[in-house]
């Protein structure tokens, strides 16, 4: 059960899903049931139904969506579970589990749990990312009007995450610092499952131009992923300018904010969605993502190393990864530092590459989807 159709891929849950669906079906017989809020196009449909014997799909209008909200939050639920959470697709979904009859139920992120916690067969919750905490680092850099309401959601996704830990036989989660931000007595139960990187797919062509200095890439209507968009561009670009100033910065996922439009310029371009993201990662020298928001782990860190660019990021985000400073990664904690990083890079080329091949040693060796798929098929098949 997941809240998104995991097709097309541009979202980190999306992601994650989709990539044990096709690990898990060579093992099972699977049956994806998926909320949306739009039609599902052939083709997507297509694609899942490679590795799925049915899909179930449910689409609720963006009135529905108001109502959930105002409902749920009555019930003293976390905005982002009632958001998801509609009492008709409900029914359906114990009809289909009683005509099913499913030996097993995956569900994916907390705010589905609604839908599964009460069924009466063995269940697997994947809290993926520790939303508490992302809304708790909301709140504190959001403006003062949403604090409350960011504050409100924090608390409610924290009391929700303990809630539903007894609700479930299998608990996984993807990073170790993510479980640690539990507030959960049993938290050594959660098993870690990171995500992975498809090697086939994300690979340097190194025949394409570098049309740029940095680049930056992810789902650009992703709070974490607009601020650090625009601390790029407004707090570390002006510092690099001093050094180099025709130094270009590319901008690319999907869902751009008008936040994020406003910052394109002759030295920034944003691109929106791209049919292959490997486009922007082949066009660029060095990958920097300057995240202070969010958490889990960041897919765009592990495809950078892949594609063999020298990374520069936050600790915050290094710390789901475990790479190390100075060898596999740079790591920064304000602008004048990831300036003095990117200058660095820029300057030694023999370091740069250096950092590069060893990013992408340490990310083969160490984030095989193939592995953590088996990981989640061994979680499965104990339950």
């Amino acid at each position: 059960m997941t809240s998104r159709f995991p097709y097309p891929i541009e979202k980190g849950d999306k992601l994650r899903v989709y990539r044990q669906i096709i690990g898990l079906a060579e093992y099972h017989d699977i049956i994806l049931c998926s909320l949306t809020t739009h039609d599902i196009p052939n083709k997507d449909h297509e694609e899942l139904a490679q590795y799925c014997s049915k899909i179930y799909t449910f689409k609720t209008k963006k009135t529905d969506l108001l109502i959930n909200l105002i409902s749920g939050f009555l019930k003293g639920l976390p905005l982002q579970v009632a958001y998801f959470y509609k009492s008709s697709i409900n029914k359906k979904i114990q009809e289909i589990v009683k005509t099913e009859q499913p030996d097993f139920m995956y569900c994916q992120l907390a705010r589905m749990a609604e839908y599964a916690r009460h069924l009466d067969i063995p269940k697997t919750i994947d809290y993926m990312d520790a939303f508490s905490v992302n809304a708790r680092r909301w709140s504190q850099n959001a403006s003062f009007y949403l604090r409350p309401f960011l504050s409100r959601e924090a608390r409610k996704m924290q009391e929700y995450e303990t809630l539903i830990f007894k609700d479930f036989q299998g608990h996984s989660i993807i990073s170790q610092q993510d479980r640690e931000h539990l507030k959960i007595e049993q938290k050594e139960q959660i098993n870690i499952i990171p995500n992975g990187v498809d090697f086939n797919f994300f690979k340097p062509d190194h025949a394409v131009k570098k049309d740029y200095d940095l680049a930056f890439v992810g789902n650009m209507g992703y709070a974490p992923n607009v601020e650090a968009a625009r601390y790029l561009v407004q707090d570390i670009l002006p510092l690099l300018k001093v050094k180099f100033p025709k130094i270009k910065i590319l901008i690319a996922g999907a869902r751009p904010t008008p936040e994020v439009r406003k910052l394109e310029s002759e030295q920034v371009t944003i691109t929106g969605w791209l049919d292959d993201i490997r486009s922007a990662y082949n066009s660029a020298e060095i990958f920097v993502a300057p995240l202070f928001m969010g958490a889990g782990l960041q897919n765009k860190i592990l495809e950078a190393m892949a594609m063999c660019l020298p990374c520069v990021t936050t600790p915050m985000v290094n710390n789901a990864i475990g790479a190390k400073q100075g060898t596999t990664v740079f790591l920064a904690h304000d602008a004048q530092s990831f300036a003095d990083a990117i200058i660095k890079l820029k300057e030694n080329v023999a370091l740069s590459k250096k950092i590069a091949q060893q990013s992408q040693i340490f990310v083969r060796e160490n984030f095989a989807w193939d592995n953590f798929v088996e990981d989640l098929n061994q979680l499965i098949k104990k339950k």
